[in-house]
Order: structure tokens, then sequence, then C-alpha cells
């Protein structure tokens, strides 16, 4: 009797060292499969991001081309506005395409010293926008203040007092806006108004850069002046694919649509308005082994050479 339980218990101990070791053996594969599903991310993330630097390289290039074959004019029916087919590569694919950001209205615009002109026009033009939106016209106000070092709130806008009181409480930057994404920070700019403000505005770090005409929205259009109304706009517009070659000519057409001489027309039409664009957008698609990835790069075109201002994952 004593021997058979004796039995029994090596026999338990034996089934337990078994089943120790088993659980021991699948630890240490899960460990090892873990590690090598993280290596080959990290190798797939590295390998992404070097493939993203030549896909930069290629559009920079085809910028640079586009604007010695057409200098000073840019619009959606030119090369860089076309998409780069999917190319093959090892493990995978890339692709990708061009955003010019200069048919929208740069909110930095407004950070220029309160006596500047083009700080003033800016800021007119935005509260002509958010008047054809629909939107509060406050919010130009408060893009103001979210600017300005100055602590004390304009009439409807809104300085560090008004943003410790909010929820959750935070200070005004006092500075440009480095991603548009910081509007939704301003006071009174919720989900629905920076939906309807996003496709007619920017964030770009030269306060200086103009409005592209060729690119702009008819919303944008109409923000330039109280005379060009919706239909005038979108005949200005001409479905997307306007390409004037000067303002002079922008001029020249809105004269004959308004029936009024050039010289009649309000001067400030020339103030931060091209035909042209520096800021364009390079949305980089990627896949290896099946697993998407998406860059977004800012690039400045020149002078004298176009380059890169900033990378994001995801889109800009």
């Amino acid at each position: 009797m004593m021997r058979r339980r004796q039995r029994g218990v090596a026999l338990l101990s034996a089934v337990l060292a078994v089943a120790l070791a088993v659980v021991l053996v699948a630890a240490l594969l899960e460990h090892g499969a873990l590690a090598r599903s993280r290596s080959a991310q990290v190798q797939r993330g590295e390998q992404a991001w070097q493939l993203l630097h030549g896909i930069e390289a290629f559009a920079i290039r085809a910028l640079q081309d586009e604007q010695a074959a057409q200098p000073g004019i840019d619009s959606f029916g030119d090369g860089w506005a076309q998409p780069l087919p999917p190319i093959e590569v090892p493990a995978g694919r890339i692709g990708g395409r061009l955003h010019e950001r200069g048919g929208c209205l740069n909110l930095n615009a407004l950070w220029q010293p309160a006596d500047s002109r083009a700080a003033g026009v800016a800021q007119q033009r935005l509260q002509r926008l958010l008047q054809r939106l629909r939107l509060d016209p406050n919010i130009a106000a408060a893009v103001r203040d979210w600017l300005d070092p100055d602590p004390d709130p304009a009439p409807g806008g809104a300085e560090d007092l008004q943003y410790a009181a909010a929820t959750p409480a935070r200070r005004a930057a006092n500075r440009p806006f480095a991603h548009v994404s910081e509007l939704r920070l301003v006071r009174g700019v919720d989900a629905d108004a920076f939906a309807a403000l996003r496709p007619h505005v920017c964030a770009l770090p030269d306060p200086a850069t103009p409005i592209n005409l060729n690119t702009a929205t008819p919303e944008l259009w109409m923000s330039l002046d109280p005379a060009i109304g919706e239909a005038l706009a979108r005949r200005l517009w001409r479905d997307g694919r306007a390409r004037y070659d000067s303002v002079d000519a922008v001029l020249a057409e809105l004269s004959r649509e308004l029936g009024i001489p050039v010289e009649q027309l309000d001067p400030e039409l020339r103030v931060a308005t091209a035909v042209h664009t520096d800021w364009f957008v390079l949305e980089a698609e990627i896949t290896l082994d099946g697993l998407p990835f998406l860059y977004s790069s800012l690039l400045h075109r020149g002078p004298p050479l176009a380059s890169v201002h900033g990378r994001v994952r995801g889109p800009w």
C-alpha cells in the first residue's frame, strides 16, 4: 500500500514537472515570437522612413522641374497635382501625391504686427469667410488674440483669463500656429466650426505667404471682397480649373464681371494674393508586408531649392 502511494506521488510529481516545462517552453516561444514581431515592425518602420526620404526627393525634383518649365504659376492642372502611380518595391509598394497649400487663408497672417496692413487685410478676410460659412464672427478676434502677445482681449476675443475658466483650462498660445489643428483650442471653435473652416484655412510658417488664386476655394474668393458673391466666385473658380497667369489677369476679369474699371477695384485685392505657391504637402503611402504606413511632409519650394520643413505620421 505504501509503495502504491509512493508511486502515485512520483507520478504526480512527474506530471507537474512536465506541465511546468510545457508552460515554460510556451512562454519562451511566445516571448520569442513577440521579440521577432517587434524586430520586424521596427525594421518595417525604418524601411518606410527611408522610402519616405526617397519619395520626398522625387517630389522635390518634380516641383523644381515644374517651376523651371512654367515659373510663377501653379494650378491643379500642373504635373505636380497628378498622383504618383504605385511603384513596386521589395516586400511592398509606394505611392503618393502633392497637395499645394497656397489656396487657403494662412491663419498666421494675422500674427504680423498690429499696424501691419497685411494683418488687417487677413483679419477682414477671415471675418468675411466666417460670415460666408455662417459661423460666429467673434472667432476672428479670438484667433488674433490667440496669436498676439498682448494680454488684453479684443472685443469678442479671448485671452488667458477667459481660457483659464474653460474646460480644460489652458492659456492663449501667444505665438503662430504650428498646425491648423490648434484652431480647435481657440475660443468659439467647436467641432462643427472647425470642420467648416478646415478646407479654407491653413497654418504656414511664413505669415507673408499669399493666397494662390488659382487654387482658392469659392468661399475664399468670396472672402476677398464683399462684391464677390457666390455665383461670381464660382465663375472665377472655374470648377477648380482656374489658371490665371497673373494677379493683373484676375483683376481684369473681375472688372469685366463687375462692370467697373480696374482702377475702381479695391486695392486690397492685391495684398497677399498671387497665382503661385511655395508650400506643398506630400502624402506618402507605403505598404510593406501588407502593413500600411502614411506619412506627410511639408515642403517649401525655394529659392534657392525646395526643402522639407516638417514631417508627421498620418495626414498633415
